[in-house]
């Protein structure tokens, strides 16, 4: 059953969040949480795009898939991430990917029809996620940049640097995710990964037991990272 989210689930939001009261309200009078299970699908790329969501908790992968059916993981949307905003300025207001839950998840689902409506009136609350949309445009240029001009270890280098900066800069990093879906991630084949680390682990700049990964010389470990190494 779809429940009502609580006003922090409006008042935290990176964009909402810059909303005169009355409009966070409002927001919060047309959305809901949804529960998704792992493996379901909350939408397929060409649906019209009439809700957009944020992740309470779970995973949920956005990927497309290529005419000989092989998938490209764009994105792992974690817990606090948002997404689908970009379709409420499309001409034709579809779900560019498709999006499936690679945990049970938690959502809070948003009218877009009434955001779009809302935004039209507000010009601070469009710059906003204007300046959301161009910092997410420089870290997808920088992702196609790696995956055109890295190897497999500077890629895998790099992803894990990501990660360690995300985690406070702690040594001891737990994956967010199978190593089958990092290597979709960085357009890698499982075994390419699994080699990678191998090589890493075996040359004593990491150590790695299932989905944890301790980096135990981190000078050396950055240098690759920056191909330095």
């Amino acid at each position: 059953m779809n429940k009502k989210p609580d006003s922090k689930n409006v008042d935290e939001h990176p964009v909402f969040s810059a909303l005169p009261q009355a409009q966070r309200e409002r927001i919060l009078s047309r959305s809901e949480v949804i529960s998704i299970g792992r493996g379901e699908t909350l939408f397929h790329e060409g649906d019209p795009a009439r809700r957009i969501y944020r992740c309470e908790s779970g995973q949920l992968k956005l990927y497309r898939l290529a005419p000989n059916g092989n998938e490209k993981i764009i994105a792992l949307i974690q817990p606090g991430s948002t997404f689908a905003e970009a379709t409420m300025f499309m001409e034709e207001r579809n779900y560019p990917v498709n999006c499936e839950a690679l945990k049970a998840s938690r959502l809070v689902s948003y009218d877009a029809d009434d955001c779009v409506e809302m935004l039209r009136q507000d010009t601070d609350s469009c710059f906003q996620l204007m300046a959301m949309f161009s910092r997410r445009l420089r870290q997808r240029l920088s992702d196609i940049e790696a995956l055109s001009l890295q190897n497999a270890t500077l890629r895998v280098a790099n992803y894990l640097l990501q990660l360690r900066q995300q985690q406070d800069g702690a040594d001891t990093l737990d994956l967010p995710t199978s190593k089958k879906h990092i290597a979709g991630l960085l357009a890698l084949q499982p075994e390419t990964l699994s080699r990678v680390f191998a090589q890493l682990q075996e040359s004593g700049v990491i150590q790695v037991e299932a989905r944890r990964v301790t980096i135990l010389d981190p000078d050396r470990f950055q240098n690759i990272a920056y191909g330095l190494d």
